[in-house]
């Protein structure tokens, strides 16, 4: 981690800055001011006094850092909102229903369910009940001047999170949610109460000890019936939580948004990714993963009728299926395949192997996937770049599968990437241990096979696929992918910066990985297999893929997802390690005519690198069979 030093701000972070500190400062103010056990304080310790009286200390919340991306731009911040609640020993339970019912329509809410919210409450009659939060401030001020009708009801003003971008950042920024009482019971001790929010999902929950701050506390006097008597100082100021600056610029993000929502519509899916990284440092560029969700809902307070529906959606929106979900790799595993027959020398760079329509294993036929092969023997390379799956059972059988699943790990399969977001998975690496354990035999040879093509058991998340090209661009490292650039003092002064982290190496020799790189190449150029892609101005490289998943049609085909994974090398010189772009694009249950991740890709690119020609294909996306049957 680098040291302290202070650099320039753009104002629209200064101002951000600015805002937190005054929102943090007029929550200290008010927590001194009022009953603070229900305004965001809970009770530290208890003092008896001779005449009964208790002195107690309370915890003054600290405000939350900001989430930044790379350019200063604010993706999380604290804006002011207000909330109602009733002390109830202030408010007489003969006028309580008539109370109620004026404040309900006020509210508009049930009165039903503020007498419910009151009678439940277990604490001192003097300890206030929360009746509604992110309340309007002129329906407040209404309050206020109605005070004299509204006898123990009381208005507060707090901080709520935001988040400017909302859907186009949340997989990524995730959000806060009202702490829950399991966790109150873990976290009290470092100051946390039943009205404090903590971070839920992404950057939020991954940097909550960062964002949080250190809280305050203050001492105030109560008499024996918990009301308050008088303040008697702050002995402990709070500290604001310090700012974390994301890798990810939202114009980038923004372009990764939106190819994958133009290609979920086109294609007429639900479920996609785009994501990128630099293979230099593992700093993701841009992640979107769709469907998504909008987490201004969760720090405004969801309703159970919102959280149900993202919760009925199958498609799962509350996920980032960049790195929540997994899936069959498909063809870009023949990444692992090719360079581990290459590199153990089970077949050499100049070789030629049959590409026939069908390999025949006992009485079993596994066809090449446009079930007549190519016409001609095919080098590895070659083979690559056709997604010849003849080619590669023939590998495969060289290999067999533990040396294949070796080396799948060693490309970084079937273990989580590491990267500082929360509930990542890890896929799955089938060796005959595995199958031993998990499903009491072990692999028959065609499954092997499937294995070599990224099918059967074999899974894997998007990141995975990225994070092993990314290495092949880097000449064989594998990053700790991060979403974190730098942590900044509440002042700005930069604290720490994420340095990269090795997770691991692949290991393989220069040779092995320069001649993958071309292959890499060469499957872009095969116009064959990738139509126009080779004609982008780009040196760009990837590996296709097709998986198929689920339940076979009347017709006997199973729905598939498409795949593309690759990177961008600053020169055809394919022994350089120094690309600094790698992508990774993944459309879930596509079923179209061709290759729906390659369109994606397409327009991703052009919007990434502001290429004024649309490679785009008319009539790709359309729903089809991408076999040709």
């Amino acid at each position: 981690m680098s040291s302290t030093h202070v650099i320039r701000r753009p104002l629209r972070y200064i101002s951000a800055v600015v805002l937190t500190a005054l929102i943090g400062g007029l929550l200290s103010v008010r927590l001194v001011t009022v009953q603070a056990s229900g305004d965001g304080a809970a009770t530290r310790s208890i003092t008896t006094l001779s005449d009964g009286n208790r002195i107690i200390e309370e915890i003054i919340a600290p405000p939350r850092g900001l989430i930044l991306d790379r350019a200063g731009r604010v993706l999380a911040e604290n804006i002011a909102t207000y909330a109602v609640q009733i002390r109830p020993g202030d408010l007489p339970l003969t006028i309580r229903p008539g109370v109620v019912k004026r404040l309900a329509e006020i509210l508009n809410i049930d009165p039903v369910r503020i007498t419910m919210t009151l009678d439940r409450a277990t604490g001192s009659i003097w300890e206030p009940v929360r009746i509604a939060s992110v309340v309007d401030e002129r329906i407040t001020r209404f309050i206020e001047e109605e005070r004299a009708a509204l006898p123990g009801v009381e208005t507060l003003f707090e901080a709520r999170r935001a988040y400017p971008l909302g859907e186009l950042t949340s997989q990524v920024v995730g959000y806060v949610g009202r702490i829950d009482a399991l966790e109150l019971s873990a976290l009290s001790a470092a100051g946390y109460n039943e009205l404090d929010y903590i971070g839920r999902a992404g950057v939020e929950q991954s940097y909550e000890e960062v964002l949080r701050g250190t809280p305050g506390i203050r001492q105030i006097e109560i008499d024996v019936q918990g009301r308050e008597i008088r303040e008697l100082g702050v002995t402990k100021l709070p500290v604001a939580g310090k700012s974390v600056v994301l890798t990810i610029d939202a114009e980038a993000q923004q372009r990764a948004f939106d190819a994958l929502s133009w290609g979920v519509k086109a294609a007429g899916n639900k479920q996609g990714v785009v994501t990128s990284m630099n293979p230099q440092n593992g700093q993701i560029i841009a992640m979107a993963s769709l469907p998504t969700y909008d987490n201004n809902l969760f720090s405004a307070g969801i309703t159970t009728e919102q959280y149900q529906k993202y919760l009925d959606n199958k498609n799962a929106p509350l996920l980032n299926h960049a790195t929540g979900s997994h899936f069959p790799p498909g063809s870009t595993y023949k990444l692992v395949t090719f360079s581990c027959a290459l590199d153990e020398g089970v077949v050499r760079e100049e070789e030629t192997l049959a590409s026939l329509p069908y390999l025949e294993v006992g009485d079993q036929k596994f066809y090449e996937w446009n079930r007549a092969g190519f016409g001609r023997r095919l080098t590895p390379a070659q083979g690559f770049s056709y997604s010849s799956a003849v080619v590669t059972y023939q590998l495969a059988q060289r290999l067999k599968i533990d040396r294949l699943a070796d080396c799948g790990r060693a490309w970084g399969f079937g273990r989580p990437t590491g990267i500082d977001l929360p509930n990542e998975i890890g896929g799955l690496v089938p060796d005959q241990d595995w199958a031993r354990s998990a499903i009491r035999r072990t692999l028959y040879d065609g499954e092997v096979l499937q294995s070599a093509l990224g099918q059967g058991y074999d899974l894997a998340t998007p990141l995975q696929v990225l994070n092993s090209f990314s290495a092949l661009a880097n000449g064989g490292t594998l990053w700790k992918p991060h979403v974190v650039l730098e942590i900044r003092e509440p002042d700005g002064t930069l604290a720490e910066t994420a340095a990269p982290v090795a997770a691991a190496s692949v290991e393989m020799r220069n040779s092995t990985m320069t001649e993958m790189r071309r292959a890499s190449r060469l499957v872009v150029t095969n116009e064959f297999m990738t139509k126009n892609l080779g004609q982008i101005p780009l040196f760009l490289t990837g590996k296709t893929g097709t998986a198929e998943y689920g339940v076979r049609d009347k017709q006997g085909r199973l729905p598939y997802h498409h795949w593309i994974s690759g990177f961008v090398a600053p020169t055809n010189d394919w022994s350089r390690t120094d690309a600094d772009f790698a992508y990774v694009v993944f459309m879930h249950g596509s079923n179209t005519a061709s290759n729906a991740a390659i369109e994606v890709l397409k327009r991703y690119l052009q919007l990434q690198y502001d290429f004024p020609r649309d490679y785009r294909i008319p009539g790709a996306m359309s729903i089809g069979n991408y076999y040709g049957e």
